[in-house]
This record gives structure tokens, sequence and C-alpha cells, in this order.
């Protein structure tokens, strides 16, 4: 397992996070989060952008919802994949999301809309990245976390984020570690 024992996501060695964009959220804000993903220790790559599906757009809501999101990322020849979208989304029964994931699974989807308002450039890229974490973290199957610290605890506002660290407290690292190595 890779950097387990320093809070990290529990990835095989040769996994790959396959980060894909959705209707084209600034090309330099998905690159700038595949590489804070590496610097965190998760071996991401960049993929083919994709359309927004159309089926996904509530105009009642102007939103898209995080749940048709998630399905046309799923089936990436079985890897871990990570959608990235620039637009507003929901899930059904709340409001708004700052993403959505398979729990357990192969999928996730994050949002950049709701991170980036209002905020400087470095704590856009510290929210994304503790998202995307937190996102890639139920794919192993985490639930939420009751230790606010922990990447893992639930974030309601944006602010939520900013007091989380980008790292897995023992308890949910233990847990992670305890459902085995991910598929690849």
């Amino acid at each position: 397992m890779l950097n387990a024992p320093n809070g990290k996501l529990p990835l095989a060695r040769r996994e790959m996070v396959l980060v894909v964009p959705i209707d084209g959220p600034p090309v330099g804000e998905v690159v700038q989060l595949v590489g804070d993903l590496w610097s965190e220790g998760v071996q991401a790559t960049l993929g083919e952008a994709i359309a927004l599906p159309t089926k996904s757009y509530d105009r009642s809501r102007n939103q898209y919802r995080a749940e048709e999101l998630l399905a046309c990322v799923r089936e990436r020849d079985g890897r871990r994949v990570l959608g990235v979208t620039a637009r507003d989304v929901y899930a059904e029964g709340l409001d708004f999301v700052f993403g959505l994931s398979d729990s357990p699974g192969l999928a996730a989807v994050i949002s950049f809309f709701r991170i980036r308002l209002r905020v400087d450039e470095a704590t856009f890229r510290a929210r994304a990245l503790k998202e995307a974490i937190h996102r890639l973290g139920h794919t192993f199957g985490l639930g939420h976390c009751g230790n606010r610290r922990c990447v893992m605890s639930a974030a309601m506002l944006p602010e939520d984020i900013d007091r989380k660290s980008n790292r897995l407290c023992d308890i949910c690292l233990l847990r992670a570690s305890l459902r085995g190595r991910p598929p690849g």
C-alpha cells in the first residue's frame, strides 16, 4: 500500500486514478488538481474530457444531477475515476453537493462550482484537493467521520472543507486498510 501510514489513501502502487473533466472546467485547474493529488501520493492522470449528459440538467433548479454525472464516468476499463466539473450540482433530496461517489466503487465526481466562490486561489486549490480525496475515500467504502479534522468528515458548507486536513484520521486509515487493497 502506498503511503498509508501517513494518513494517505491506501492505493495500490500501480493503481492510477483517471481524472476526467466533464464539460470543460478550466484545464489549468484540473491539471493543478492532478498535480496536487500526486503530491498526496495519489497517482492521477488526466483523461479525455467528456460532455455533460443532456438528461443531467434540471431547468427548474438551473443545476445538474450529480447522479447522472457519476453514471457517465463509471465503467472506465475498471479504473478508479474522478470526474470534475465546474457546473453547480445537486443530489436527490439536497440543495447542492460538492460531489458524489459510489461507496464502495470506482467512480466519483466533484464540482468546483461552490468551492471556488469568493476565495483566493490557494483556498480553492486546498478545497478541491480535500474534496477529491474525500470522494476517493468513499470509493473505498469509507463513510463520514466524526473527527472534524479528518478528510472524511462531512462538509455542508465550503467553510467546512477548510477546517479539514487532507489526510485520513487513524480510525479511517485503519478502516480503509482493513477493506484490503483496491482492485488493480
